[in-house]
């Protein structure tokens, strides 16, 4: 076999994975309305697809750990977080270097103290602060506006901006292992 057969091989593979990228970009963001092509219906973008779903469950989410109310649920969403918060502040804190040499009168209060302060704080910030936020920006009906068509053509031009090089890297790099591969197998065979 010629050796510019096999080197023709080796850059089709390459080529090959660089395509397999911009295929997932088709399949994920392209058509956005349904497109005959030769009488055969093509598939909607996944995206466009599950729009609704989407928004649907980002918003369920939201109400979830943001809008809890605290009276109705004795351990909501964002209770936990400020617990999980404060218990990983006062763990750290005990197992700092100088906090171990303190005697045991001075570093239980402080420890207490701390404790009471970071789950206030978090509490407040969570349970009160964000949801008046949320309802003051009006990020609820926001969510909706996200995925909106041309919000999806931002987001599918900053796939393609950020993620283009590295994926198309990553292709190649596919496409260089079977290449390569393939040059092992028609050296043996």
């Amino acid at each position: 076999m010629p050796w510019y057969f096999i080197i023709l091989i080796f850059f089709l593979n390459i080529l090959f994975g660089i395509g397999l990228f911009y295929l997932l970009l088709i399949i994920i963001f392209h058509p956005k309305r349904k497109k005959h092509f030769l009488c055969i219906q093509l598939p909607i973008g996944i995206i466009y697809k599950l729009k609704n779903k989407l928004t649907d469950y980002i918003a369920k989410q939201f109400e979830i750990y943001l809008e809890s109310n605290p009276d109705e649920l004795h351990k909501s969403k964002p209770k936990e977080f400020a617990e999980n918060i404060s218990r990983k502040i006062t763990d750290r804190l005990s197992h700092n270097k100088w906090f171990k040499h303190l005697p045991n009168f001075l570093a239980n209060p402080i420890l207490k103290l701390v404790k009471e302060l970071s789950y206030y704080f978090f509490e407040e910030l969570l349970c009160s602060f964000i949801p008046s936020l949320a309802q003051k920006y009006k990020i609820k009906e926001k969510i909706f506006d996200l995925l909106s068509d041309e919000n999806i053509h931002f987001i599918e031009l900053k796939t393609k901006f950020y993620l283009t090089k590295p994926l198309v890297i990553i292709g190649a790099i596919f496409g260089f292992i079977f290449g390569v591969f393939n040059m092992i197998l028609m050296f043996v065979f």
